[in-house]
C-alpha cells in the first residue's frame, strides 16, 4: 500500500471529488484524511452538494476499505462554514497534528500518477534537510527547466503539495505580528528584485489591513516560505490539471488559460547533484503573478479587501 499520508480537502463539488478520490484510491492508499468546510448559513444548495461530497467519500472509501481491511479513513467535516482561508488552515492543522509528512490535495487537482511517488520519494529524500520546505507539482507555464527531474524555487503552487510539519508550524493566517518593512528587506535580499520586494510589502499590509474572515491562504503561505528563507522544489514537467476553473469555483469561476493543462510522467527521478535556486524561472514566476490571469487575481483580491474595509469602517 501506499504508506504517505494523503490529506483531500473539499467542499462542495462532488463531480470533482469523485474524480480526484478515485485517482487517489487508485494508489491504494494506507491512510487517508478528509477535511470538508460546512454550507454557508441559508445556501441550500451547499448543504445538498456537502452532503453529496459526503456520501461520494463513503462510497467509494467503503468499496476501496471492503479489498484494503488496513485502510484507514480520517474525516474532519465542519458544522459551520468557515471560509475559502480558515477553512483549509483548519483542515492542514488537523492533518499535520497527526503526520509528520503528508501530501495534501484540493479536491479540483486531477493528478498524473507518477504525482504520487514523486512526492513521497522526495518527502524521504529532504526530510532532514530544513532548507527545502515545500513541494510543488502544478506548473502553469511551460516545463521548469533543470538539469534532473526537478528544480529549486523561492515559490511555491498551492493545490496539490506535499510538506512536513515543521514546514506548517508558525503558518499565520492574519500576519498581524509581521513587520512588513522587515518582510520587504528579506524579500529583496533572496530575489534580488526590488519591485518583487515592493510587491510584498504591499501585499502584506493589505492582508494586515483585512479585518473580515479571510477567503484565501495561499498569498500566506508563499509569504511564509519567504519569512523561513525556504526553498520549493518544481518539477520539470507538470504533474496536475486542475479542473475547478469553472462556474462552480469560487475564485476560479472561468478558465484563464490555467485549468485543464497536460500532465506528464516524471518518474524514475534524476536528482540534481547540487541544491541551486533557477534565478530566471524564479523571476518567471512573479511575472506570472502580474500578467494576464494573476493580475486578475491580484485586482479580485485588491477589491475584496477594499470593500471589507468599507463594509467594517461603515
Amino acid at each position: 500500500m501506499f504508506k504517505t499520508p494523503i490529506l483531500l480537502i473539499t467542499f462542495n463539488r462532488p463531480d470533482h471529488e469523485r474524480r480526484v478520490l478515485t485517482e487517489i484510491l487508485k494508489q491504494e492508499p494506507q491512510s487517508l484524511y478528509v477535511c470538508q468546510d460546512g454550507a454557508r448559513e441559508g445556501n441550500e444548495n451547499d448543504r445538498i452538494k456537502c452532503q453529496e461530497v459526503r456520501d461520494v467519500v463513503n462510497e467509494l472509501t467503503s468499496a476501496y476499505k471492503a479489498n484494503h481491511e488496513h485502510f484507514t479513513l480520517h474525516t474532519l467535516y465542519q458544522s459551520k462554514n468557515l471560509g475559502c482561508g480558515p477553512g483549509p488552515q483548519a483542515g492542514i492543522t488537523w492533518f499535520f497534528e497527526n503526520v509528520e509528512q503528508g501530501i495534501i490535495m484540493e479536491d479540483d487537482c486531477l493528478p498524473h500518477p507518477d504525482f504520487f511517488g514523486y512526492c513521497e520519494e522526495l518527502l524521504n529524500r529532504y526530510k532532514d534537510n530544513p532548507q527545502v520546505q515545500f513541494i510543488n507539482s502544478t506548473l502553469y507555464h511551460n516545463r521548469w527547466k533543470c538539469d534532473g527531474s526537478y528544480g529549486f524555487s523561492h515559490y511555491m503552487v498551492t493545490g496539490a503539495w506535499a510538506a512536513w510539519r515543521s514546514t506548517w508550524q508558525g503558518f499565520d493566517l492574519d500576519l498581524h505580528d509581521m513587520d512588513a518593512w522587515k518582510f520587504r528587506k528579506q524579500v529583496l535580499r533572496l530575489t534580488k528584485n526590488r519591485a518583487e520586494a515592493n510587491w510584498w510589502y504591499f501585499i502584506v499590509k493589505a492582508i494586515q489591513a483585512d479585518e473580515s474572515k479571510k477567503s484565501y491562504w495561499d498569498y500566506q503561505m508563499q509569504i511564509h516560505l519567504f519569512k523561513n528563507n525556504a526553498l520549493t522544489i518544481h518539477p520539470a514537467v507538470n504533474l496536475i490539471s486542475n479542473i475547478g476553473f469553472d462556474p462552480e469555483g469560487t475564485h476560479t469561476t472561468w478558465n484563464d488559460g490555467r485549468g485543464d493543462k497536460s500532465v506528464f510522467p516524471i518518474l524514475p527521478l534524476v536528482h540534481p547533484q547540487n541544491i541551486e535556486v533557477n534565478t530566471q524561472m524564479d523571476a518567471n514566476c512573479f511575472a506570472k503573478r502580474q500578467s494576464r490571469g494573476w493580475l486578475i487575481d491580484t485586482l479580485s483580491f485588491i477589491k475584496r479587501l477594499l470593500k471589507n474595509k468599507r463594509a467594517i469602517s461603515d
